[in-house]
């Protein structure tokens, strides 16, 4: 005879739930429920996304078994994300390409690793009929490139999973959305464009994701591809453009994020920097582009940050310090009833603050006499941590990750400026993309040294500029500004370069640079 689990979500509600194999995982059993868990290394249980609490006792869910497991409760941090918490708005700084106006409807796509965004295009109107974004599902696979490339080397160097999880799960459903929003028939869609870093794109097409695996990379494809919807798992037909990458983790993304910001228009060094997951970064010297990628990892958009959250309704946007204490911003709505968590921009803003106050070290390292200073119990251990607001908090292991990425970031534009022989007072404009961009507040950015120091007047704030392009190469002539840049560009792979190791590991100390 079958029996129950109560199970009990972060908004109060106890749900009961039948259980149909004891042998079953609880992330594994949670996720066939509709509950999933943050699985974010790939159910490996090689970090905490998947803690819940199991008859009392704090588990990672991914390694422990339904057996003799009678009620759970799935704490707030753990709990998947199924809201539209990506971030769909994006900027078009050029005007330079001459527009195609015709009828049908565009569908522009951007293939994010964490969330995946889109817009639908009134094709004769130029109008933008709706857009928005939502969890890319393949997050259950790990929550970074490397990991999905762990899982389809797993099944042969296949990624038919992560284009089923991207394609039914993420892309069909946003569309669905889109099409409901915008009252049209999904049947009017008549082309696409879809963007993203050339691993999701692989994955989109459902190519083989071996050539990843070892340097020197191997890719299936660099250029754009031209595929039949319903060929890749989509519900309909409509002719789809799998735009073209700059090099093997470099991808579509940055290059037509270059094409919406206007960079390709002007002249002057110019850096552009894509603060996703797979964190892209392309300058513009003056005789051509130099292009990398760096494994930045989820931290910007809140994962494998005890509180973290990409913004949206209910999640701290911005962070400022008053009077010894914490001052507060949510995104959308300002009085919210529960703070539902901290976004990667209000972190960044707590270690500008923190640092400055001595609340913590250039290592990132909590002072223990503080008063805003505790410790709990964490995994087996203990950690410091610090209350932010209601439930939320930072912890040491926050600000370790947090150090990483940026380092990683930093170091990689080092290395571009290296390589071009260019010092950041050269940079006529810093444009940042991403929806982690557009709540970040680049003072304390750059007074951290997570990006070049350069006057404030020169940055530019661009969104999601990857779907911007896409949107801009639904409606105009531009592909061939697109193959210039590729055909101009040098790809830079950070573990050839000696430098790379020691720049990460200077950039790695949070020193307030005033």
């Amino acid at each position: 005879m079958q029996r129950c689990i109560q199970v009990e979500t972060p908004d109060g509600r106890q749900h009961e739930r039948r259980l149909t194999s004891e042998d079953a995982t609880i992330a594994d059993w949670l996720q066939a429920e509709h509950l999933p868990l943050n699985t974010r290394c790939g159910g490996r249980g090689l970090c905490r996304g998947c803690l819940v609490e199991a008859n009392g006792e704090e588990l990672r869910a991914c390694q422990t078994k339904c057996e003799h497991v009678s009620k759970i409760r799935i704490p707030e941090a753990s709990q998947r994300d199924h809201r539209i918490n990506g971030v769909s708005s994006f900027e078009i700084g050029s005007h330079h390409y001459a527009l195609r106006p015709r009828e049908g409807i565009g569908l522009a796509l951007d293939i994010g690793t964490t969330t995946v965004a889109a817009a639908l295009w009134d094709l004769a109107s130029g109008k933008c009929l709706a857009s928005d974004s939502l969890a890319n599902e393949q997050r259950r696979y790990g929550d970074n490139v490397l990991s999905r490339i762990d899982h389809a080397i797993a099944l042969g160097g296949s990624s038919s999973r992560l284009q089923a999880a991207l394609v039914v799960e993420s892309l069909q459903p946003l569309v669905d959305a889109l099409c409901a929003k915008a009252t049209i028939n999904p049947a009017a869609i008549s082309e696409a464009i879809a963007a993203g870093n050339t691993v999701m794109l692989h994955s989109l097409a459902g190519a083989k994701l071996s050539g990843f695996a070892a340097y020197p990379f191997k890719p299936e494809f660099l250029d754009a591809l031209k595929r039949d919807a319903a060929d890749l798992g989509f519900t309909r037909s409509f002719p789809m453009t799998l735009a073209a990458n700059i090099g093997p983790f470099v991808g579509a993304d940055i290059a037509l994020g270059a094409l919406a910001s206007g960079m390709l228009d002007f002249s002057g060094p110019a850096l552009l920097i894509d603060f996703g997951t797979n964190g892209e970064i392309l300058l513009k010297t003056h005789d051509g582009y130099l292009a990398t990628a760096t494994a930045a990892g989820p931290a910007f958009e809140g994962g494998r940050l005890n509180c973290g959250a990409v913004a949206g309704q209910g999640v701290i946007s911005t962070l400022s310090r008053k009077s010894a204490t914490w001052q507060i911003r949510f995104a959308g709505e300002q009085n919210p009833t529960r703070s539902t968590g901290i976004s990667g921009a209000a972190y960044i803003d707590f270690m500008h603050h923190a640092r400055k106050e001595g609340l913590l070290n250039e290592m990132g390292r909590f002072d223990s006499e503080h008063i805003e200073v505790y410790t709990e119990e964490a995994d087996g251990g203990t950690e410091k941590r610090i209350k932010i607001h209601q439930q939320q908090y930072i912890s040491e292991t926050d600000v370790a990750e947090l150090i990483q990425a940026k380092a990683a970031i930093a170091a990689g534009v080092m290395v571009l400026l290296e390589e071009a022989e260019l010092k950041p007072s050269d940079l006529q404009t810093v444009y940042i993309a991403g929806g982690f961009g557009y709540h970040l507040n680049c003072a304390h950015a750059m007074a951290i040294g997570m990006m070049p120091t350069v006057d404030p007047e020169r940055i530019r704030i661009i969104g999601n500029a990857s779907l911007g392009g896409a949107s801009l190469m639904l409606q105009s002539d531009s592909a061939a500004a697109v193959e210039a840049l590729r055909s101009q560009c040098r790809v830079i792979e950070l573990n050839q370069i000696e430098s790379f190791e020691d720049y990460f590991i200077d950039c790695m100390p949070i020193s307030i640079i005033e």
